[in-house]
């Protein structure tokens, strides 16, 4: 291991230059077969779909570690760029929401159901307890499922520029579904992900406070090119918000979902 270069790293798995035009993601032990499998039959249909998005060659072993082996992108993340260059933020938001669009327009028929997907992350939130998640299944069964190719995980990080030329990566998590499930999760990843416990708890709800007014301006931007239910939306965001928390989430992060998700199911505000 101590030859590999590894350029990044993530919940799964790896990522490891192997020359200037090919990298490896190397997976974790916990990874199933099944879901490297996945990953590499959902790569191989996005990379042939039109796409800004990574070919995948190939599946195999490096260093007795399964591995996919895709091209390599140069570029900055967005994440990168809204920190090196904020008077960018609004040009990239924009950007960011035509790419969602875009993606959401493809259909896949051999994908995982995001409802599935949805419902078993759901089960394994342990920060709620069986009553609200009873109320959030209720919420979803009231919702369609769709037939939108989804990301499943699409913010800044996983979009890389090069120039003005964009890259989506990771497609992991790609589903079958609902538009407005996927777009929810990434307004939802705007308002709270990734963002630092300040010391100062009024720099902390400052940043909060800004997270939420670019997320508002990210749906203002979708919603110019795709028309969707507020209403509905609301209630996906809840969702994800229930879903996301089976995720590894700093302790803040998971009291503003919890939040989030008591206000609007206590309070039956949709």
């Amino acid at each position: 291991m101590e030859h590999i270069n590894v350029i990044g790293e993530g919940s799964t798995a790896q990522v490891v230059a192997l020359s200037s035009k090919k990298v490896a993601k190397l997976f974790y032990e916990d990874v199933s077969d099944a879901s490297i499998e996945q990953e590499f039959v959902v790569g191989k249909m996005i990379s042939n779909s039109g796409l800004p998005a990574p070919s995948v060659c190939k599946s195999g072993t490096i260093a007795d570690r399964r591995a996919l082996i895709y091209e390599r992108i140069e570029g900055t993340t967005v994440t990168s760029l809204l920190e090196s260059k904020p008077w960018l933020i609004l040009r990239l938001l924009k950007q960011m929401a035509h790419l969602q669009v875009n993606i959401h327009e493809k259909t896949f028929s051999r994908l995982p159901s995001q409802r599935d997907v949805l419902l078993r992350k759901i089960d394994s939130a342990d920060a709620l307890n069986n009553e609200v998640k009873i109320k959030i299944y209720d919420f979803l069964r009231t919702l369609p499922d769709g037939e939108s190719l989804c990301h499943g995980d699409f913010h800044p990080d996983n979009i890389l520029l090069s120039g003005n030329d964009p890259t989506i990566i990771d497609w992991a998590d790609a589903t079958k579904g609902n538009r407005e499930a996927d777009l929810a999760r990434t307004l939802l990843i705007l308002c709270f992900g990734g963002l630092s416990k300040y010391t100062s708890s009024l720099k902390y709800r400052t940043m909060l406070y800004v997270r939420k007014l670019l997320a508002k301006y990210y749906k203002h931007r979708y919603n110019r090119q795709y028309s969707f239910s507020k209403s509905s939306l609301r209630k996906w965001m809840v969702i994800n918000a229930a879903a996301r928390l089976s995720e590894k989430l700093p302790h803040h992060e998971i009291k503003q979902l919890v939040s989030l998700i008591e206000t609007y199911v206590k309070d039956k505000r949709f």
